[in-house]
Formats: C-alpha cells, sequence, structure tokens
C-alpha cells in the first residue's frame, strides 16, 4: 500500500524554532517551515497541508489574525490548526481554540508529546474523512 506523506506546515517567525520543529517532524511528516502568514497563505496557493503549527507572536499577521483569514476560507476551513507558541496564559489558549484551533502547545514542549498529538489529529481527522465518504456511499445506495 502507497501511503503519502502527511504536510505539516510549521509557521513562526524565529528561525531556531522552525528548525528544531523541522528536525523533529522531518523523519515522519513532509515539513514546510514558513516564517510569516503571508508566506503559509503564499504556499497554500500550490499545497495545501495535511495540518499546520502556527505561532502566535508574529509581526504583520499574528496567529489569531491569520487562523481567522484560514476559518473564513472555506478550502483552508478544515485544515486543523494547532498553535505552537510561548504564550501559556489560560486566556491565550481559551482564544486560540475559540477561533478554531484543534489544539494549544506551549514552548518549551515535549518532542515526543507533539508527535502524538499531531498522529493523533492527523488520525481523527483521516477518520473524519472516511465516515464522511461512507455516509455520502450510504445515501448514494439509498437513492
Amino acid at each position: 500500500m502507497n501511503k503519502t506523506r502527511s504536510k505539516v506546515f510549521v509557521v513562526d517567525d524565529n528561525a531556531s524554532s522552525l528548525s528544531v520543529v523541522r528536525v523533529l517532524l522531518k523523519a515522519v511528516y513532509d515539513v514546510y517551515p514558513l516564517p510569516s502568514a503571508y508566506k503559509l497563505f503564499d504556499t497554500m496557493e500550490k499545497v495545501i497541508p495535511d495540518l499546520i503549527l502556527l505561532d502566535v507572536n508574529m509581526p504583520e499577521m499574528n496567529g489569531y489574525e491569520t487562523i481567522a483569514v484560514l476559518k473564513e476560507k472555506p478550502q483552508f476551513m478544515n485544515i486543523p490548526v494547532v498553535f505552537l507558541t510561548a504564550r501559556d496564559d489560560e486566556g491565550s489558549a481559551e482564544r486560540g481554540i475559540d477561533l478554531g484551533a484543534t489544539d494549544y502547545v506551549t514552548k518549551p514542549f515535549s518532542g515526543p508529546l507533539l508527535l502524538r498529538r499531531i498522529s493523533n489529529i492527523l488520525l481523527m481527522e483521516q477518520q473524519k474523512q472516511e465516515l464522511q465518504e461512507c455516509y455520502l456511499t450510504i445515501k448514494e445506495l439509498q437513492k
């Protein structure tokens, strides 16, 4: 069975954070390190990710503004977004989840735990898609 690797976009203006996450994930996923939200939107014109890791504190367009734009667009609204940020206050996490994030992970993070969280989210997305396809098949058979 030919299984394609999931594409994970990592959006962070800090080059060392991008590097650390890329090194952690590259053995399992196709990783796209992106230094800004504008680069994210540029790249998404060519490649659609399976998951986005998004920093909150970025110049020009912060993570909250970025997710708001993503969730407005039908072609991007179902892509899971995980905030990966140094902001560790409860209000920031609640705001991120309220805006549509799937999860909120604070830096510094545990590498194995981050890998597990990503894996779980991608598995849930795959199962959700399979259920939707099954539902459509059943609806078609009922006609």
